[in-house]
């Protein structure tokens, strides 16, 4: 942000039409009835958080606003000595792309810089308080949400009067009107401790991490610009670590947003291999997905490799026989970074930035795969711990998603590998949409779940890890597999020689007899499990009128304690 920032401040343009000209865009001539360019009726889960810069003029014309929650106007630059706005193209109170947002129902916020200067706002009570009423009555004017705050280059000495500037910013937002909301981005480290994490979460709606820069203009080796798994052993520092570390500080899950680039970054590098040196003193520059989409000469399929550790692309070439590595997200990358998110059960996502795509739809298609109601159920998919294929999961992770199958179908989850500290790392998985569902084992150590199927359409996991020792974790494959429904009543194999089903028809209520019973799962005729019941009791009742059934026809699955099963057709009259 600050490097985009200070890059484009230097061409002092001020006009949507003045940006636009640096893209060769056509003016938009009108903004009456610029509405939603998707038809789209889905509904988003998450929040989708996105920054527009000012630079980026009339890009919103493109931007699918029924798949964009909030809109987060970039920037007003706080001056260190006043409190007042530097930035003279800064035009929340009349810039369209505000009124388009709100027009269709998108939160709008303003976000606030400061990058050099802290202690000298710190310093002064009197540029706080003019930068707060400033912010309030800026949001006044337009009925906006909220305010974004983005001081970078803070360090230890900071985080005091950081958190007490935040406490009152926080009170006077509260003053105004309660339901203006507060959010502060986060650096992808925090080298120097800087965010009181447990003192802030009370007072901010929620966090934008900026999972972006692992490897900036100034690495000495090329690479991801948000990895989502370590890149290499010497630099340790991925986006599950990030949010692994602001959890522990005391950061509520769902009020962190990650933030993700809609760009990558390209170097001159010594070799075409990964890991590879950066030439010192060499070209590097960032580049946009739009860049490199309407460049596909120079990354073409021929030129993108594959870094399986990081699980990332990127795009190796010459110019003047000098090597050039550029690491930028494609669809499938930046969507296991977007599984991330559901999988550590966080409240969003954040842009950096909107216009980064103009006129792309393919990250705006994964955004309705990935958080509405419309996602698609993935099948077959390879599954990690938070290290990923290579690596060590982290220290103090804690965290349960679950997996789906479409109706008709069960979860098969295939372990490859497993291995945990004993006693103190554990995995467990429950038969079920959650971790109140029945459980089907705990695993820890070399103690490896092997190959397991759901009795329904979802399995959940659940992963503790405690302050130290780690080790490879899991290595899984996840795929969907017909459920199969006996009818016939004839037993499996042979076992359960002793199970009694009585009485059946049944006209309310079923007793199941059998030795060493684990588990009991009803279906409807179509498949659907309707009730389920974990125990070890030789005997068991079910009662279709307690379960409000109609009549009709019901299968009942019943697994012993060495996980056998058989199943039986139940009619059920009134």
């Amino acid at each position: 942000m600050q490097e985009q920032s200070e890059l484009y401040s230097l061409l002092h343009l001020k006009t949507e039409k003045q940006f636009d000209s640096l893209r060769s865009a056509e003016p938009v001539a009108s903004i009456d009835n610029l509405r939603s360019v998707s038809s789209s009726t889905c509904v988003l889960n998450k929040r989708i958080f996105g920054w527009h810069p000012y630079w980026n003029g009339s890009t919103y014309t493109n931007y699918q606003w029924n798949l964009l929650s909030d809109l987060c106007y970039f920037d007003y630059t706080v001056s260190s000595s006043t409190g007042n706005n530097t930035n003279a193209s800064f035009a929340w109170s009349t810039a369209s792309v505000v009124t388009v947002a709100k027009a269709n129902g998108t939160k709008i916020h303003i976000c606030a810089t400061m990058f050099s200067g802290h202690s000298t706002f710190w310093g002064s009570t009197t540029a706080q308080n003019t930068f707060i009423n400033n912010i309030v009555s800026l949001l006044n004017a337009r009925q906006g949400n909220g305010v974004n705050i983005d001081f970078e280059g803070m360090g230890s000495s900071d985080k005091v009067p950081f958190t007490t500037f935040i406490t009152n910013l926080n009170a006077a937002l509260n003053t105004a009107n309660p339901n203006y909301q507060l959010s502060i981005c986060l650096y992808a480290v925090d080298w120097s401790g800087t965010f009181d994490m447990a003192a802030l979460n009370s007072q901010v709606d929620f966090f934008t991490i900026m999972g972006y820069d692992y490897y900036y203009g100034g690495s000495a080796q090329a690479g991801p610009e948000a990895p989502l798994y370590n890149f290499q052993t010497t630099y340790n520092y991925t986006l599950p670590k990030s949010i692994t570390y602001y959890i522990k500080q005391g950061a509520t899950p769902s009020k962190l947003f990650l933030g993700l680039p809609y760009y990558g970054r390209e170097w001159e590098t010594v070799s075409n291999l990964a890991p590879s040196n950066t030439v010192s003193g060499g070209f590097n520059s960032s580049r946009t997905l739009l860049y490199v989409n309407n460049n596909a000469a120079t990354y073409s399929t021929a030129n993108k490799k594959w870094e399986a550790n990081s699980f990332s692309p990127y795009y190796t070439y010459t110019v003047s026989t000098a090597w050039r590595q550029c690491w930028i997200d494609d669809i499938y990358s930046m969507g296991r970074k977007y599984d991330l998110v559901n999988q550590r059960g966080l409240g969003g996502i954040g842009i950096w930035a909107l216009g980064y795509d103009d006129g792309m739809t393919s990250f705006w298609n994964l955004i309705q795969n990935k958080f509405s109601n419309c996602a698609p159920i993935v099948c077959t998919d390879s599954l990690f711990d938070m290290g990923g294929p290579a690596r060590n999961y982290y220290d103090n992770e804690k965290y349960a998603y679950t997996l789906s199958a479409p109706t008709g179908s069960l979860v098969k989850l295939q372990f490859k590998s497993f291995s945990t500290e004993p006693n103190f790392d554990s995995l467990w998985i429950y038969n079920g949409t959650s971790t109140l569902s029945p459980m089907l084992g705990a695993y820890t150590g070399t103690n490896s779940p092997g190959t397991l199927t759901s009795s329904g359409q979802n399995l959940t996991l659940r992963f503790k890890s405690d302050g130290s020792t780690n080790t490879f974790g899991f290595k899984a494959i996840k795929t969907c597999t017909p459920q199969t429904i006996i009818t016939t009543g004839v037993q499996e194999a042979g076992f359960f020689d002793d199970v009694l089903v009585y009485p059946n028809p049944t006209s309310g209520e079923i007793t199941i007899k059998a030795g060493g019973i684990l588990y009991l799962s009803l279906y409807d005729y179509t498949g659907k499990l309707i009730y389920s019941e974990l125990n070890n009791r030789e005997e068991n009742t079910i009662s279709f009128k307690k379960l409000n059934l109609a009549e009709g026809i019901y299968f009942l699955k019943i697994n012993n304690t060495a996980n056998f099963s058989t199943t039986r057709k139940i009619i059920y009259r009134e």
